[in-house]
């Protein structure tokens, strides 16, 4: 069985990890079965996303198994001249995936609604994470900001949103609740170790709504993989879940 993994890292974070060239991302996921990776770099991640995200493009021009994203500020911070033209020249790129790492950089998730980020976004179609984690802070437990999250799919019923986070524990109640209520919200399994969750969530829509991210190079991959591969589900929805359903929204456009 093969695996589309939605969150990996390359690069030098601001603490040792696993690995740090592409290259070394490969190898592992040569071992793990992972056939894709949608790839970001630590400087983004960290300190300058329009720098990292530059940096990345280059890093994995030469392969097809890394697919980019860009990590995003919001419109108007004064980092991106022109918004738009930046998304647009991303996806000529190759960027099929744009991540919100709100926390990390202390801007509130309801600044980039309101500054009109996601009227931009939402054009594209381009898939889009929200992730609320910071790295080496602890590894926070139910930080998703749900109001806020709301807003966006009460007007965005068309932009394919993913949630993922480091754990989601208490909030998986909440995660249940969002993926009976909109059909563009799509959660991350590798962010809940619950008993069973995997089962539980497969039963509002059937898996179709499921995808994996191993958080790479912080976690053992092993750990969301092993999740899906050890549940009591028919083996057609772990193929969904591991690398079907993110393949579809990322390649819906052909």
């Amino acid at each position: 069985m093969e695996f589309f993994d939605l969150k990996s890292g390359i690069g030098v974070f601001s603490k040792v990890t696993l690995y740090t060239e592409p290259e070394e991302l490969l190898k592992i996921m040569y071992d793990y079965s992972i056939k894709k990776s949608i790839v970001y770099h630590s400087l983004s991640r960290e300190i300058s996303p329009v720098e990292g995200n530059k940096i990345l493009l280059e890093k994995i021009k030469n392969y097809k198994n890394l697919i980019p994203y860009f990590v995003l500020l919001p419109k108007n911070s004064g980092d991106i001249d022109n918004f738009e033209k930046y998304i647009e020249e991303g996806v000529e790129n190759g960027v099929r995936c744009f991540w919100i790492t709100y926390n990390t950089f202390k801007i509130p998730l309801s600044h980039y609604f309101f500054s009109g980020t996601f009227d931009i976004l939402n054009t594209f179609k381009i898939p889009v994470i929200i992730d609320p984690t910071i790295p080496f802070s602890g590894w926070q437990t139910d930080s998703g900001d749900w109001y806020s999250i709301r807003l966006l799919f009460d007007k965005y019923n068309d932009l394919p949103i993913i949630f993922t986070e480091f754990r989601t524990r208490f909030h998986i109640r909440i995660v249940i609740d969002f993926l009976k209520s909109y059909k563009n919200f799509y959660y991350d399994i590798g962010s809940c170790w619950n008993y069973k969750v995997v089962e539980k969530l497969v039963e509002i829509k059937n898996g179709e709504n499921l995808v994996i991210g191993t958080n790479l190079p912080f976690s053992d991959p092993g750990q969301s993989i092993g999740m899906l591969l050890t549940s009591d589900i028919p083996v057609e929805i772990k193929k969904k879940i591991g690398y079907e359903n993110l393949e579809k929204i990322i390649n819906k456009d052909g």
